[in-house]
């Protein structure tokens, strides 16, 4: 049990600082005439293609046991809802208070929705672990979070945010296993769903170089296609809230990305947030635990790791 644990903790910090290239990339490509919801799409696509093309040549990986509608439902919440509400949100709020919104919703939404789907006892650990999470991110942004706030913009995030928790919520209540074939059902079915943003806001291309070019593979193979196999799989060993808790560590993984790849030197109040997020993924995952596991809840965390084990099997 404790292999799977350690194997579901990787897996989540893996997606983290995948999708900490998102940023980076995306600014890229939109400096160079790139519309936000075509770099959605394209991404996507590119994502899709690429991972087929690779299946071709790995046989051996068992095919996903994920129906079309599973992975369809999957790829609406954890694709459409995420990607779409998240770019209407950065045009009408500032990227940090997008960010802090997003992923603050999406941990709370998990924990939530694991409480009514999956029966998972909201305990003192996941509640104190993700507030601790949450506001070591609100320092890292500070004051920024007050540039350019809407009350809409908010609300756009927040909605982007808790799409992404109930896509892990819903992996799990249906039961299905992680893997490069359902990423391909999620960016297949996530691609048909983002052309019709894509076609309302007017699809354009920007400049095509080697530049852009070089960026839009990087965003199709690493938070496309790596970032969600590994959440996907994060999500067969552990529990969703503790999932979107291990991936609140992707400011810190974009802050290391940013002083590396553009020379930015990270400001102070990052130091003090990470001690906050650290604490507070210490608490999520039992690590510091606040009083004693009830004998129920302890007999539903075993059933749920034999299911992962099986799974893994």
């Amino acid at each position: 049990m404790q292999t799977h644990f350690t194997q579901g903790v990787l897996f989540a910090l893996c997606a983290a600082a995948l999708n900490a290239t998102i940023g980076v990339l995306s600014k890229v490509l939109m400096n160079h005439g790139f519309t936000a919801s075509s770099v959605a799409l394209v991404k996507t696509v590119l994502g899709c293609l690429l991972l087929s093309a690779l299946l071709l040549f790995l046989k051996r990986q068992p095919a996903s046991r994920a129906r079309w509608w599973q992975a369809a439902i999957c790829a609406f919440l954890g694709i459409f809802v995420l990607f779409h509400f998240e770019t209407a949100a950065y045009r009408q709020y500032a990227a940090a208070g997008v960010v802090v919104v997003l992923m603050a919703s999406a941990a709370v939404s998990a924990i939530v929705l694991g409480r009514v789907f999956l029966q998972e006892a909201i305990t003192a650990n996941a509640t104190v672990g993700a507030a601790l999470a949450i506001v070591g991110i609100v320092v890292i942004f500070g004051a920024d979070l007050r540039q350019g706030f809407t009350l809409q913009g908010a609300a756009l995030a927040a909605i982007a945010g808790g799409g992404y928790g109930a896509f892990s919520v819903a992996m799990k209540r249906m039961g299905v296993s992680g893997g490069l074939h359902l990423t391909r059902q999620l960016l297949f079915f996530g691609s048909l769903y983002l052309l019709m943003p894509a076609a309302a806001d007017g699809f354009a291309l920007g400049t095509l170089s080697w530049l852009t070019v070089a960026a839009l593979l990087a965003l199709a193979a690493l938070p496309t296609i790596l970032g969600f196999f590994c959440t996907t799989k994060a999500i067969e060993y552990l529990k969703p809230s503790q999932v979107q808790a291990l991936e609140l560590t992707e400011p810190l993984f974009a802050a290391l990305l940013a002083f590396v790849a553009l020379h930015e030197v990270p400001r102070n109040s990052l130091y003090a947030g990470a001690v906050f997020i650290v604490a507070g993924l210490c608490f999520s995952n039992e690590l510091i635990r606040l009083g004693r596991k009830a004998p129920a809840q302890q007999a539903a965390t075993e059933t749920i790791d034999s299911r992962a084990v099986c799974a893994d099997k």
